[in-house]
């Protein structure tokens, strides 16, 4: 029952960030005006979690506590989606994405929440189920938004992921949090991270992922779509489809995601991202676009579980969890970065010439980093 209560929680948490996102940049955009504006407001969702990630990790570990936590994450949420709601401009719409921003601290919280309810033999397991379950509310959130926006204008999603919120906290709110003593494994050493050379590496490449997944996917895709017919509806549709596609990434990398097969999987992934990104300016109308939101979709969901597995391979046990904050937190630096440096392109050059631009440097970057990968374990083999 409490597993179940967990699971609901994080259902509920994911849904309120997704649900108005198919169409958040052109809401933006209505408010503010230009489309560096626009980046901006987008970048405050990756800044913050960059800011929160690595340090609520270390504290949560030192009090031995995380349920607390993760409820004032998803209070942050459901502020922030009315902050988002109810924005007159520029500044309003900078602190509401802030806000959930913030909140997404709490993921890494869940995470370990949810997992202390397992075996250390279910883990694995447990990782799996709330994946799935965060998969699910993404896919359940971006079919919505178009709905919604018919049913009552822009602030209807924003109304609808608030009290999606309340409803998460109210179901956590019986889960007992029980303190935790602190690990006798050691003190943490943030500086070991820095000194990996293969977890560096990873990481910027899980950068990378993210940039294109803030800055095109989540960021300009819907605008682009916008210039070729798509109504909010439509736009809903695209995100679906990419995240079904993830969630067969996903799938396809549980089935034959080994050690061996590293390289080779990235490598498909961020050519599909190139091509995805790269081709979409030429798509000429909505069938292709679809196409392309599947190639970038199946490419996320394949190169996401992959670059989390090799990051924390092999890293002993107790510099994991440093690890995957340090993991994380690079990560988020690249949905800051998508969403902003993507716009300022886009008000200089155009969408087109961004997309272009971005998937050929995209497919370019994903390569150098995985010869430097395979330079660094030279074991492997493509």
């Amino acid at each position: 029952m409490v597993k179940a209560m967990v699971l609901v929680s994080v259902f509920l948490f994911w849904f309120s960030h997704y649900v108005y996102l198919p169409t958040l940049p052109q809401y933006v955009l209505l408010k503010t005006g230009t489309l560096t504006q626009v980046g901006i407001v987008l970048a405050m969702y990756g800044l913050w979690q960059a800011v929160v990630r690595l340090p609520i990790g270390i504290v949560t570990d030192r009090i031995g506590r995380r349920k607390t936590f993760i409820l004032l994450g998803i209070v942050l949420a459901g502020i922030g989606a009315l902050v988002l709601g109810l924005a007159k401009g520029f500044t309003g719409l900078t602190i509401g994405r802030s806000l959930v921003g913030l909140s997404m601290g709490a993921w890494v919280l869940q995470v370990v929440f949810f997992g202390s309810l397992f075996s250390d033999e279910e883990m694995i397991k447990a990782g799996s189920i709330l994946t799935l379950a965060s998969s699910l509310a993404k896919l359940v959130g971006t079919f919505s938004t178009g709905y919604l926006n018919n049913l009552g204008g822009y602030i209807t999603a924003f109304i609808v992921s608030a009290v999606a919120a309340v409803v998460s906290l109210l179901v956590l709110l019986p889960v007992p949090d029980q303190a935790r003593k602190l690990a006798s494994s050691g003190p943490f050493r943030i500086g070991l991270v820095f000194k990996d050379k293969k977890v560096r590496i990873v990481s910027l490449l899980a950068g990378v992922n993210q940039f294109l997944n803030f800055g095109i996917m989540f960021g300009f895709f819907p605008l682009m779509a916008q210039q070729m017919g798509a109504t909010d509806l439509v736009k809903s549709y695209l995100l679906s489809v990419n995240i079904l596609c993830l969630i067969a990434g996903n799938l396809l990398v549980t089935s034959i995601g080994k050690r061996e097969n590293t390289l080779r999987l990235l490598g498909i992934s961020y050519f599909l991202f190139g091509a995805g990104i790269t081709l979409t300016p030429f798509a000429g109308g909505i069938p292709l676009l679809f196409v392309f939101q599947a190639m970038l979709g199946l490419a996320h969901g394949i190169s996401y579980p992959v670059l989390i597995g090799a990051c924390i391979e092999d890293v002993p046990e107790n510099g994991r969890a440093s690890a995957m904050g340090f993991h994380q937190s690079v990560y988020a630096v690249g949905m800051f970065l998508g969403p902003w440096v993507c716009g300022a392109l886009a008000d200089l050059y155009g969408l087109d010439v961004t997309f272009i631009g971005v998937g050929i440097s995209a497919l370019l970057a994903g390569y150098f980093l995985l010869f430097l990968l395979r330079q660094a374990r030279k074991k492997w083999k493509m």
